[in-house]
């Protein structure tokens, strides 16, 4: 039997989400579910396009208001990461340890910088922000193992990848000596202006998901992030404004903050 399409199935689906919305308000539950970077109420957004790529099963597990699970760990329940000959996961995994590392390296830091004012707290914020980057990306593998990877969209950035991984490698072995505010913002610069963004971009795009091209968190992700770093640099120093303005100008989608 041919499938509808997939924008009919969303619209009939419409009235079914918003009485499930009212029936978790009137119950008081409309706080609860999910935790992480995808949340329930992200998923009853697009439940055809969640249905589609991970299944009923996955659906109401996640939109169950008893829910407390991050939506990868539902995946992983689900097993959906199963055994697999190719070479997706492979490269996925290898973007997902570039923002495992970056978390590590801005963990460090905030240890480091703890009673520095701001600094603690704005490196704290880099952290989740990282974590939730290597949640997305692990969403995007499973995704793309179920649905498929449009290689030709990533295969530009495939050699960036070892270049990056050793950055990271010389970066991470040298975080221990910075000592200063300046010297650890500028390893922030570093790394956000390299081409780690423009990978996590590349392997969004790649992977043939209505999921992951419909869902706000994947289309947000990296503007948020980019709006966070040019907005609190320079009120940490001002020898970071420079720097900002480059970061804007590489990302021209990043807010202005009221």
């Amino acid at each position: 039997m041919g499938h509808a399409p997939s924008g009919l199935l969303d619209g009939a689906a419409a009235n079914d989400r918003l009485k499930a919305w009212d029936a978790l308000a009137v119950l008081g539950l409309e706080g609860i579910g999910m935790v992480g970077v995808i949340t329930t109420w992200d998923v009853l957004a697009h439940p055809i396009s969640t249905i589609r790529c991970f299944g009923w099963g996955v659906f109401f597990r996640a939109i169950g208001p008893w829910q407390s699970k991050p939506f990868l760990s539902l995946l992983r329940d689900s097993g959906c990461f199963g055994a697999t000959a190719s070479k997706v996961p492979a490269i996925l995994e290898r973007c997902i340890g570039l923002e495992l590392r970056a978390k590590r390296i801005f963990k460090a830091l905030a240890r480091t910088f703890a009673d520095e004012g701001l600094l603690g707290p704005f490196f704290a914020g880099l952290v989740e922000q990282e974590q939730h980057h290597a949640d997305l990306l692990g969403i995007c593998r499973g995704a793309a193992i179920r649905g498929g990877w449009k290689a030709h969209l990533f295969n530009p950035w495939d050699d960036y990848l070892p270049r990056l991984e050793q950055q990271m490698d010389a970066t991470e072995a040298a975080i221990y000596q910075i000592d200063s505010v300046d010297a650890a913002l500028q390893v922030v610069v570093q790394i956000e202006s390299s081409e780690i963004n423009q990978v996590f971009y590349a392997a969004l795009a790649a992977t043939d998901s209505a999921f992951v091209q419909k869902l706000r968190p994947f289309q947000e992700a990296m503007e948020a992030h980019m709006t966070y770093l040019v907005e609190r640099l320079p009120e940490l120093s001002p020898n970071m404004l420079l720097a900002c303005r480059e970061l804007r100008a590489k990302f021209p989608g990043v807010r202005h903050q009221p």
